[in-house]
C-alpha cells in the first residue's frame, strides 16, 4: 500500500506503562515521564509536533512526538505517564507511517537506521527489532493483534517511494514472512485481528492496488467501489473491513466491507473520505473533505457521518476502541501538528 496507502495513513494512551527509565515532574532520568495527573488529565506532548495513531482497549495511546532536543520519536500515553521512545523514527511521509498499540500495552512501528527504517516492537521500554522478508532492506509495522503477531511491509529504496514492497506477517524469531500478492509485484499488510485474519492491499496482474483479506494461507481479493485502485487500513474481530477507494468517476470514498459486500462511506459535503479504523461495534474513523477542501476527522456510525469537529485546517482520526474513544491529529494554520482524544464528545489535545 504505498500508492494510496495510507494517505494517510495511520484515547491517547491509558495502560498504565512500566518502565525503568523516567521523568518525575517533568525532570529527565531517562525516556519516560511520570507526572502527576493536571488539567485535562494527561501529561503533554510537544506542543509543536505530535500525532495520535493508535488506542488500545483500555485507553493507552501511541504515537509520535518531538523531544526537547529535536528528535522526533514514538510515544504511549495514559492518564498518569507519558513513555518516549530513545530510537528515533520518521516523523511523516506520503503515506505516512503509523504506530499502533495492543491491548497489553506493545507498542509496534519502525525506527530510524541509516539509508531507511526497519520494523520494531517496544515492550516494557525495551526496543525490539523485527526481520523483515529476506531478501528486503527496510521495513515498518502497521498493527499488532492481542497476542502480538504483527503484520506490515518489507520494502526496498525510500519508504515513501519503494522500488520494491511484500506484505509480510513479522516474528520475533526469524525473517518475516512474505504473504503475497494479488498478481503483481507489490503488497502491504495493514491490519490484523484477534483472529489472525490479515487485510491490506496487493497489486493484481494489472498492477493495480487492490484490498485484500488473507486468511488460511490464502489472499482474497475483496474489489473495490468500481474503480480500478482500492486499500484495507482495519479490520474488527467481527470481520468487518474498512479502507479507501476509487470510484468509477475516479473519486476517493471510504469503504466498509462486511459479510462480502463492500459499500460506501459518504463524504462531510466535500470530495472524498477515507476510513481508517473501525471497532468491534461497527464504528468506522477516518477523514472526509468538507466543502472548503479541509480534512475534517469523522465517527461513521449506524449508517450516519459526524464531524468529530477538532478544529485546524486538517484534522484526521486514526483510531477507535471498543469504547468509542478517538485518536488523531490535527494540523493549525501555523504548520503546527497536535495529537487528540476525543471522548464522549470532548475533544482533549494532547
Amino acid at each position: 500500500m504505498k500508492t494510496f496507502k495510507l494517505l494517510l495513513i495511520c484515547n491517547i494512551l491509558l495502560i498504565a506503562i512500566s518502565c525503568e527509565k523516567s521523568i518525575e515532574l517533568g525532570t529527565e532520568m531517562g525516556s519516560a515521564l511520570l507526572i502527576d495527573e493536571r488539567s485535562p488529565g494527561f501529561p503533554s506532548l510537544d506542543p509543536g509536533f505530535s500525532r495520535g495513531m493508535g488506542i488500545n482497549n483500555a485507553g493507552v495511546m501511541a504515537g509520535s512526538t518531538r523531544k526537547a532536543n529535536g528528535t522526533v520519536v514514538t510515544f504511549k500515553l495514559s492518564h498518569h505517564d507519558l513513555w518516549l521512545s530513545d530510537e528515533e523514527v520518521k516523523p511523516n511521509g506520503l503515506p505516512e507511517i503509523r504506530f499502533t498499540i495492543n491491548d497489553r500495552g506493545d507498542v509496534a512501528g519502525h525506527k530510524s537506521v541509516p539509508g531507511g527504517i526497519t520494523p520494531v516492537v517496544w515492550r516494557d521500554g525495551e526496543c525490539i527489532e523485527l526481520n523483515v522478508v529476506a531478501g528486503y532492506a527496510y521495513g515498518e509495522v502497521f498493527d499488532i493483534n492481542a497476542s502480538g503477531v504483527m503484520v506490515g511491509e518489507s520494502l526496498n529504496g525510500n519508504f515513501v517511494t519503494p522500488t520494491a514492497m511484500r506484505a509480510t506477517l513479522f516474528s520475533e524469531d526469524g525473517d518475516g514472512i512474505d504473504l503475497g500478492t494479488l498478481g503483481g509485484a507489490k503488497a502491504y499488510a495493514g491490519a490484523i485481528n484477534d483472529h489472525g485474519i490479515i487485510v491490506g492491499g496487493a497489486e493484481n496482474a494489472q498492477a493495480q492496488m487492490h484490498a485484500f483479506i488473507y486468511q488460511d494461507g490464502v489472499m482474497t481479493d475483496i474489489g473495490t467501489l468500481g474503480g480500478t485502485i482500492s486499500n484495507a487500513n482495519a479490520i474488527n474481530n467481527r470481520g468487518q473491513v474498512v479502507g479507501r477507494s476509487l470510484l468509477s468517476n475516479g473519486a476517493i470514498r471510504g469503504f466498509l466491507y462486511s459479510d462480502g459486500l463492500m459499500s460506501e462511506i459518504p463524504t462531510l459535503g466535500g470530495a472524498s473520505s477515507v476510513a481508517f479504523d473501525i471497532n468491534d461495534r461497527g464504528e468506522v474513523v477516518g477523514f472526509s473533505r468538507v466543502a472548503s477542501g479541509q480534512a475534517h476527522a469523522f465517527l461513521y456510525k449506524d449508517g450516519v457521518m459526524q464531524d468529530l469537529e477538532i478544529g485546524g485546517i486538517d484534522a484526521r482520526a486514526i483510531s477507535i476502541n471498543n469504547r468509542g474513544d478517538i485518536i488523531g491529529h490535527y494540523t493549525l494554520a501555523d504548520g503546527s501538528v497536535h495529537a487528540f482524544l476525543w471522548s464522549n464528545g470532548e475533544v482533549i489535545t494532547l
